[in-house]
């Protein structure tokens, strides 16, 4: 037992160092923790992380409870009306970039590879999205515009349900030998997207309602809220709703309660306080320290051959290829620094971890499935990583205002000629 507590030690510690590593040197703390969590399972063996293992089994919790703290307190984060101006392109963008990724990985896997169509969509699906508790993490204290925040932000929330929802899709499919209508795909994802929605909201609202009708004791009000918070999410599942997206609008509302009295003209007590947002802080940085820790301990020395890393590498360019086309043509006017993160961050995360191993459980067998799945997500969070480094930095705006210098030397001049003539 004592190993275990000082394990929860020292990653509470190097989740702190890695924090601080990123504010000085932009080195995302998501991959050092993930690194940390592979050094503890896979390569030292101080963890038991065997496919029996209970570490292996607590993946769907431990996976649900994170994406849900991470959804919410990013919901908090983001200014609503710089989303509102983010969300119809977001949206274009998200299905575009989606739908381009997976039909170039299908393409790459059916004519490399020489795996069935069906096998090959299954792959681009479960591998063909953005994860929210990883994206939110690493741009959350980058310098790129509050826009761009928004729309990689709506982006990943809305590509977790993407990858889930047609993995299993793809997956029936498979194993029921027959196609379903289009009509049944677009209503479910439709439905799932609007109850998720219409919850999220009327949760907010609720809340709102009570902060501002029932005196509750301070102390306890975070505690409350974070309750409504994982209902919501149980109920918009039990409904079959997509939890993760209610618990993103609850978030957004709730953060901008007060813009949006101001701008209602409404007189409602701020919903949630300094207090309150202090320990939110907290508890995400708890959540996301182990959270990508955990992810580390899930990787296998197994998944790194010289095949599949040579495989991931070709994903991954076909990734690339696929954000800097749609992010050309809809967001031509980015700044460089946007530009450069907008198309390096593709970090997955909670949806590979969990969509990995879903042709095992239901029998599906496709070779190497599970190894070219995590190691495109371990190499997706680098290659963020290395985006943020090389283009969240102050002196990347020299090349997009290269005069900028030079105008100031020459305002300087002048004002150095007049002192000499006063004297």
């Amino acid at each position: 037992m004592v190993p275990e507590f000082f394990i929860i030690a020292l990653t509470i510690i190097i989740g702190f160092l890695a924090s601080v590593l990123f504010e000085k040197t932009r080195i995302s703390q998501v991959i050092i923790l993930m690194l940390f969590g592979f050094l503890l399972g896979p390569v030292l063996g101080f963890l038991d992380v065997s496919p029996e293992s209970i570490i292996v089994s607590m993946l769907p919790f431990i996976a649900t409870l994170a994406l849900i703290v991470l959804l919410f307190d990013g919901g908090l984060e983001l200014n609503i009306f710089a989303l509102a101006r983010a969300i119809p392109k977001s949206i274009l963008y998200t299905f575009l970039v989606f739908l381009f990724s997976v039909s170039l990985i299908t393409a790459l896997m059916v004519l490399l590879m020489g795996w069935p169509v069906s096998h090959s969509l299954l792959l681009g699906a479960a591998v063909g999205g953005t994860s929210s508790a990883v994206v939110i993490a690493m741009v959350e204290r980058t310098g790129t515009r509050k826009g761009t925040k928004s729309l990689l932000t709506v982006e990943s929330t809305m590509t977790d349900a993407l990858c889930i929802i047609t993995a299993v899709i793809i997956a029936e499919i498979i194993t029921a030998n027959h196609l379903p209508e289009a009509g049944f795909v677009v209503s479910l994802l439709l439905s799932q997207f609007t109850i998720a929605i219409m919850f999220g909201l009327l949760a907010a609202f609720l809340w709102i309602f009570i902060i501002d009708r029932v005196t509750i004791v301070q102390e306890y009000t975070y505690m409350l809220m974070l309750s409504l918070v994982f209902g919501l999410y149980a109920v918009t599942e039990f409904v079959k709703g997509n939890g993760a997206i209610a618990v993103f609008v609850f978030g957004v509302i709730i953060g901008n309660a007060r813009r949006i009295a101001h701008f209602a003209k409404l007189d409602w007590e701020n919903p949630i306080s300094r207090t309150t947002r202090l320990f939110q802080e907290e508890v995400t940085f708890f959540v996301r320290t182990f959270f990508f820790t955990y992810i580390g301990l899930l990787l296998s020395l197994d998944y790194f051959s010289v095949s599949i890393i040579a495989l991931t590498m070709g994903i991954l360019a076909l990734v690339t290829i696929s954000r800097y086309a749609v992010q050309k043509v809809l967001l031509p006017r980015l700044p460089l620094r946007d530009q450069g993160i907008v198309v390096s961050m593709m970090p997955r995360g909670l949806a590979v971890a969990v969509l990995a191993t879903l042709p095992l459980t239901l029998g599906i067998d496709i070779p190497n499935f599970q190894e070219i799945a995590f190691s495109v997500l371990l190499f997706s969070n680098i290659v963020a990583t290395l985006g943020i480094f090389v283009y969240d930095r102050e002196d990347i705006e020299k090349y997009e205002h290269p005069t900028v210098k030079p105008k100031e030397e020459k305002e300087k001049k002048p004002k150095k000629g007049k002192k000499k003539k006063k004297d």
